[in-house]
């Protein structure tokens, strides 16, 4: 017997490890292969040269032998002074373009005479500095340059945007609580019809009259209707006098204007302007993360010593209610182009009580690497979202990741009195309660690339609380399933640079925890089971830490270096996954 057990032990150790490598299937890797594709066509700048087959080539013709022109160096605009007085203004007109290779035809009703002292001036030159100080207006035709009169004018201009209206509201507030009218409380309504009486019991009665305490509150509200504001600011630069007229066709995009050609000049400055700051576009890139801190960082996060490297720059102060957040503090956090806005308010809107005044802080710094680095030195960092969004210019963006559940807030019933019957329904009002991560980010972006953010991100937990609640009558108690909220966010306006990351720190809880136990049986023998159990309480502090990032879209390059990274963390996904399954 022991022989034959010592001959089938490698028998049984062959077929254990044949089972336990049956479990370890390898993950499907179709779509992550489809997704590294798509991101290397789509970060090529430039596409792909496409073969021509051999019979398409023979049959066309044999190119033709053109000789390369050669270079010719553009000939500089002659320079002269212009100096007259009192001279008639189609004798000046004329003699302006004498010596050089331009033509002149001056309308015959331009009257006038004409006193200038000009200097080393071309001929466009001294157009421009008659134009603005006669109306002389001009405009060219090849080498041909006509003088016309000042008559109204019709221009066509094209403007590409979207149409329709947005509006957009950002809203945070800290309520304590609410009261209510008490002669509306308990409100009963009987309706008769026949032998039947219905009466209705609300528990919730005098919603209506309730009025809700608020001790902090920001409103953010944006309403952008683009084609409106342009149209109103296009007549106010036009007007609609002695035939003035502007049509704006929001399909195609054309405005049409008829007005002087001074003001129609005035038109197409301000839509060349406007159009480059339509055009501007950011990508915003975010990550949310919990800190749980250390026991070397109780007291939250120490920016102060990421700040000692004197390229972080930032502003920091403490918020308690009715509080905002100032420019006080020491060291390189004080000193830095990331500024809020005057009133500017970072709040933590939790329901559940913080113990404390809450420490914020708005910082910059390099990159996310390195931010993320040092917060690993203040504690066990795990990451909650990292979304990326992108948008234009003043326009709202805003990324919600989570879900909504439904709970019970508020409960009626409704009795029924029939002929030898009396029936109570209970009717309940349900509210989706949302659960998850909420971003809302406004850009504004300036010609120098500097970027001015609205920031309102939210990290909203729903659970679930079971209240008793007696109803009177035949109907009883009643267990309602209410919800409970722990929310925290801020709202501010910061400014920044292209490319650098915005901090926002300082939201810290505090959670506790019981473990409790006891030897079995005698931990529960009365008098000495005090001896035989043990209770311990564990407290853990934790920091809500945001990182955004703005980066200026500086055209297809940076779209492409945006698919790039995307690739590139894809990449590493692989690799961690690998790294898992070789394990």
């Amino acid at each position: 017997m022991p022989t034959t057990a010592i001959r089938l032990s490698p028998l049984l150790i062959v077929i254990l490890l044949t089972s336990c490598a049956g479990f370890l299937q390898p993950h499907d890797q179709t779509t992550l292969n489809t997704i590294k594709n798509e991101l290397t066509v789509g970060a090529e700048t430039k596409p792909a040269k496409t073969v021509t087959p051999v019979e398409i080539n023979d049959a066309l013709l044999p190119p033709l032998k053109i000789e390369i022109p050669k270079a010719t160096a553009k000939k500089l605009e002659q320079r002269f002074d212009l100096v007259i007085n009192n001279a008639p203004a189609n004798q000046v007109l004329m003699g302006i373009v004498g010596g050089t290779r331009y033509s002149m035809l001056v309308h015959p009703d331009i009257k006038g005479d004409i006193s200038v002292n000009l200097k080393d001036v071309t001929v466009f030159e001294a157009l421009d500095a008659l134009r603005e100080l006669y109306g002389y207006e001009y405009k060219v035709d090849g080498s041909r340059i006509f003088i016309e009169q000042q008559s109204m004018q019709t221009r066509v201009f094209q403007v590409n945007y979207i149409v329709g209206q947005r509006k957009g509201a950002s809203d945070i507030r800290v309520t304590s609580g609410s009261i209510s009218g008490g002669s509306q409380n308990n409100q009963q309504g009987t309706n008769n019809t026949g032998a039947t009486s219905q009466v209705s019991n609300n528990i919730s009665g005098g919603a209506n009259n309730n009025r809700t305490f608020t001790s902090s509150s920001i409103n953010t509200t944006s309403n952008n209707d683009f084609w409106r504001d342009l149209t109103e600011s296009l007549n106010g630069i036009v007007g609609n006098e002695n035939g003035r007229r502007i049509i704006v066709n929001l399909q195609s995009g054309v405005i049409v204007v008829r007005a002087m050609p001074n003001e129609i000049r005035n038109v197409e400055s301000f839509l060349n302007l406007m159009q480059v700051s339509i055009e501007r576009q950011v990508i915003l890139e975010a990550k949310i993360l919990n800190v749980q801190l250390n026991d070397q960082s109780q007291s939250g996060v120490n920016w102060s010593v990421f700040g000692r490297s004197g390229s972080n720059t930032g502003i920091v102060g403490n918020i308690n209610a009715n509080t905002r957040l100032s420019s006080s503090g020491n060291g390189n956090l004080v000193s830095g182009d990331l500024t809020a806005s005057s009133g500017t308010a970072l709040t933590n809107a939790a329901t559940t009580a913080l113990g404390g005044p809450l420490f914020a802080i708005a910082l910059q710094g390099a990159n996310f690497s390195t931010l993320l680095s040092f917060l690993e030195t203040q504690g066990d960092v795990q990451v909650l979202s990292s979304p990326r969004i992108s948008s234009i210019n003043n326009q709202k963006a805003v990324l919600k990741v989570g879900t909504d559940e439904f709970f019970v807030t508020g409960i009626s019933s409704n009795t029924t009195a029939s002929v030898g019957a009396t029936t109570t329904v209970p009717e309940v009002i349900l509210q989706p309660f949302f659960s998850g991560i909420t971003l809302d980010v406004t850009p504004q972006i300036d010609k120098d690339d500097n970027i001015i953010l609205h920031m309102h991100p939210s990290i909203s937990q729903v659970s679930t609380v079971n209240k008793q609640v007696t109803l009177g009558g035949t109907a009883g108690q009643i267990n309602l399933p209410l919800a409970s909220s722990n929310i925290s966010e801020t709202d501010s306006i910061v400014r920044t640079r292209d490319g650098r990351v915005i901090v926002i720190g300082g939201l810290m809880t505090e959670s506790a925890s019981s473990t409790k136990s006891k030897v079995p049986g005698l931990g529960d023998v009365k008098g000495v089971g005090a001896a035989f159990r043990q209770q311990s309480t564990a407290k853990t502090k934790t920091e809500l830490v945001i990182l955004l990032k703005a980066s200026v879209v500086q055209g297809q390059d940076s779209w492409s270096n945006d698919m790039l990274s995307s690739k590139q963390r894809i990449e590493d996904m692989r690799r961690q996954d690998a790294g898992t399954e070789a394990q």
